[in-house]
C-alpha cells in the first residue's frame, strides 16, 4: 500500500443529471478495494464534490490525480489542471505536489479492452468479428484543440489489428457527427461502441436514440439497413481499475 500518495480521479460529471457521478464513484470504489492506496477518492467538474473539496479531505502530501476522460482535449490540458491549481500537469498546490496523468481513455491499452468488448457482444449471437463493423462513439467538443486525436488513434489501432470489417469513429460534439454514423460504415452487421469512460449520462442517453433504442436497451435492431447491436459503455471492470492504476504507477515524482 502506499500510504505516502493519494489517488484522485476526476470525472467531468453533469448539472443536468444528478447520476452523472456514479460512474465514476463506481471506478473509484473497485480501484479503492484493491488496496494499493490509503486513500482514493473521486471528484466532479460539474458536481460536488469538487477538486478543493476533495483536496482538502486527503491527509497525503502527493496526490495524483488520473482523468476519467476517452481521450486528450480541453478538459484534460486546461480545466483540469486550473481546477487543481496547477498551471501544468504537475506542480505544488495547497502546499501538496500534485501531478496529474493522461486520461484513461489514452492508455495503450484500451483498444484491446474495447475489442474484447465487441468481441463479446457478437460472440453472444455467433457472429465473427470479421464480418462486422465496429463503430466507435466518441464525445469530442466543439473546441479547437486535440479532443478528436485519442479516439482516432484508438479507431486506428483496432483496425490495424484487422479483427473487425471495418473500423469507424463518430463524435457527439464535433465533425463526423454520430448522427451521420450510416455514412461511415458499410457492413450490415454494426456494433456501436461508446469510447466513454465511465460517462454515464452520454451512454444511457443521447447515443441510444441514434439507433431508435431506449435507455438501456442494446438491440439488435435493424436501422437504415444495418443490424445494429450497442455495446455497453466502459464502467468499473478489472480491466479499466489495472488502467487507473497503470497510470498511477508512471507518475513522475
Amino acid at each position: 500500500m502506499n500510504a505516502a500518495t493519494a489517488l484522485v480521479l476526476v470525472g467531468h460529471g453533469s448539472s443536468r443529471h444528478a447520476e452523472a457521478p456514479q460512474a465514476v464513484l463506481d471506478l473509484a470504489a473497485a480501484v479503492r478495494r484493491r488496496g494499493r492506496f490509503a486513500e482514493v477518492a473521486a471528484c466532479f467538474l460539474k458536481n460536488p464534490p469538487g477538486p478543493e473539496t476533495v483536496l482538502s479531505g486527503l491527509a497525503a502530501r502527493r496526490v495524483v490525480v488520473v482523468p476519467v476522460f476517452s481521450g486528450r482535449g480541453h478538459y484534460t490540458e486546461r480545466i483540469i489542471p486550473q481546477a487543481f491549481g496547477l498551471a501544468g500537469s504537475a506542480g505544488e498546490s495547497g502546499g501538496r505536489n500534485i501531478v496529474i496523468t493522461p486520461p484513461a481513455g489514452a492508455h495503450p491499452r484500451l483498444p484491446g479492452l474495447l475489442a474484447a468488448r465487441a468481441e463479446a457482444v457478437l460472440d453472444a449471437e455467433g457472429l465473427s468479428p470479421a464480418a462486422a463493423s465496429l463503430l466507435l462513439l466518441a464525445h469530442g467538443s466543439s473546441r479547437a484543440g486535440a479532443s478528436g486525436e485519442t479516439p482516432r488513434a484508438v479507431a486506428a489501432a483496432l483496425a490495424a489489428t484487422g479483427r473487425f470489417r471495418e473500423v469507424a469513429v463518430a463524435f457527439l460534439e464535433q465533425e463526423p457527427r454520430a448522427g451521420r454514423w450510416p455514412d461511415l460504415v458499410a457492413g450490415p452487421e454494426v456494433v456501436a461502441l461508446p469510447l466513454l469512460v465511465a460517462q454515464g449520462m452520454h451512454a444511457g442517453q443521447d447515443i441510444p436514440p441514434l439507433f431508435g433504442l431506449g435507455e438501456g436497451e442494446t438491440g439488435p435492431v435493424v436501422v437504415a439497413g444495418r443490424r445494429v447491436r450497442l455495446a455497453a459503455r466502459l464502467g468499473a471492470e478489472p480491466e479499466l481499475v489495472d488502467i487507473v492504476l497503470d497510470l498511477a504507477d508512471a507518475a513522475p515524482g
